[in-house]
């Protein structure tokens, strides 16, 4: 059996909320592709382990199958 581990996801708005960063940084931080974030219709959808990462001065985790897609 396959244990598949996803990422905990949140709006912008929760992710701000929850590390106490202000919303429109953490906006730029998505924007940049510092912090791993997907668009999911109109609202963005913040990877929490990645801000948690980026802001305990590391690099987010990588996780396997999952990466981001330039267009």
């Amino acid at each position: 059996m396959m244990n598949l581990d996803f990422p905990r996801l949140g709006t912008i708005q929760q992710a701000a909320e929850a590390s106490g960063i202000p919303v429109y940084r953490v906006r730029q931080l998505c924007k940049a592709g510092t912090v791993r974030s997907v668009q999911c219709g109109r609202k963005t959808l913040v990877n929490l382990t990645s801000l948690a990462a980026w802001m305990d001065g590391g690099e987010p985790p990588p996780q396997p199958g999952i990466h981001r897609v330039e267009l």
